[in-house]
């Protein structure tokens, strides 16, 4: 599958950051779709293709995971963790878009795995700018070992 075709999980439970955070991606003319969760039970249930997602190839893995800490019911640090140390997951890059502004918060993610911590803007220009500079650097130019080739 083409890499530009593949999807970015966004981990966010406000509907309207959700569809801010889409429409900044249309923007910015990152071809990915986006597939939206609104906590992490759902977003594991999307990588493991099990659920309402059983019909998305296993193999079919997300380009990155953006991903807001405060979440309902498994928050992002508990997420984090539970990706970084499954092997079919561990090598997708997971970007952190947060209001949080403590070093704790940025230094956890980092030792839990993140690829990336980036404060969430409060203005939508900024996040189109955001969006441009993340789908180029983590959909366009990184690389990544497919499952089965690490």
């Amino acid at each position: 599958m083409d890499r530009r075709r593949k999807p970015i999980l966004v981990r966010e439970d406000d509907p309207a950051d959700q569809e801010m955070i889409a429409l900044a991606f249309k923007r910015a003319g990152v071809e990915s779709p986006i597939v939206a969760v609104v906590d992490g039970q759902e977003a594991l249930v999307y990588l493991q293709a099990k659920g309402r997602f059983q019909s998305r190839s296993s193999g079919d893995l997300p380009n990155l995971i953006v991903l807001d800490l405060d979440m309902p019911r498994m928050d992002g640090f508990e997420f984090l963790r539970q990706v970084k140390t499954s092997p079919d997951f561990t090598n997708i890059p997971v970007v952190v878009l947060t209001t949080s502004q403590y070093d704790r918060d940025l230094a956890r993610s980092y030792a839990l795995g993140a690829s990336s911590c980036i404060p969430k803007p409060g203005d939508f220009e900024q996040l189109v700018e955001i969006a441009c500079a993340v789908g180029t650097y983590w959909c366009d130019l990184n690389r990544v070992p497919q499952k089965g080739e690490a």
